[in-house]
């Protein structure tokens, strides 16, 4: 972070900003991925 300044550069905040995108689309597919097979498991009995 810039001294100078209290605030993040826009491109610090930009990689912040994909970074977390990145994390909550991962996050995302694992918890869909999680309950189809839990609805899998569910037909299947």
């Amino acid at each position: 972070m810039n001294k100078k300044n209290e605030f993040p550069s826009r491109e610090e905040l930009d990689q912040a900003f994909h970074f977390l995108h990145d994390q909550i689309n991962i996050i995302s597919v694992v918890e869909e991925v999680e309950m189809i097979k839990k609805d899998k498991d569910v037909h299947e009995e």
